[in-house]
Order: C-alpha cells, then sequence, then structure tokens
C-alpha cells in the first residue's frame, strides 16, 4: 500500500464558513411557498426549488414578527390620532361656546 497522507488536508487548514444571509442579489426571496402535506415537501412557487420545512419555518416566522411590529405601529398612530380628534374637538366646542356666549352677551355702555 502506497502512502496517501500527501493528500489529506490537516483540519488547522481547512475553512468552514456559514452565509446567513436571507436574501441574495438576483436569487428568488422564496417568498411564495407551496407545502404537499402529504409528502411534507415544501417547494418555492415561483423558481421550484425545494426548501427545507426549518428554513421555511423561519422565514414565516420572521414574516409574523414583521407583520406584528406593522400593526403594533398602525395602532400606535390611530391612538395617537384619535386623542389629537378629542383633543381638536374640544377646542372647537370650546370655540364655539366661546362665540355663543359672545354673540349673546349684552353690549357694554
Amino acid at each position: 500500500m502506497g502512502d496517501n497522507t500527501g493528500s489529506v488536508i490537516p483540519f488547522s487548514r481547512a475553512r468552514v464558513t456559514t452565509d446567513d444571509r436571507k436574501h441574495r442579489p438576483g436569487e428568488c426571496s422564496h417568498h411564495h411557498i407551496k407545502l404537499d402535506t402529504h409528502g411534507g415537501i415544501v417547494t418555492c412557487r415561483d423558481c421550484g426549488a425545494s426548501l427545507t420545512p426549518f428554513w421555511a419555518l423561519r422565514m414565516l416566522a420572521d414574516q409574523y414578527a414583521l407583520a406584528v411590529a406593522q400593526i403594533d405601529r398602525f395602532e400606535d398612530r390611530v391612538s395617537r390620532a384619535d386623542a389629537r380628534i378629542l383633543e381638536l374637538s374640544r377646542e372647537l366646542d370650546q370655540r364655539v361656546e366661546t362665540e355663543r356666549a359672545r354673540k349673546t352677551a349684552p353690549d357694554a355702555p
């Protein structure tokens, strides 16, 4: 048997990296998924790529979190708008009352 030690790469030279990007420019973002409930297969409706169920679950969870955050922002805006409407309504009522009182007050000599 020959010596194969020259073809073995030492671990100190091997580099392993992970790519956590959710989307690479020019690639499909896989936001329209199709679930095969019988086979447990997840595919992208746009490009047909097979997706892991965990990836699909994470993507859906991220989309859900974004939607909930947007709902929270909208609720905050509606709450502030309601408060401003009440404030303006009170100011208007006060002006109407002041104008009414001015019109009905007897003229000063």
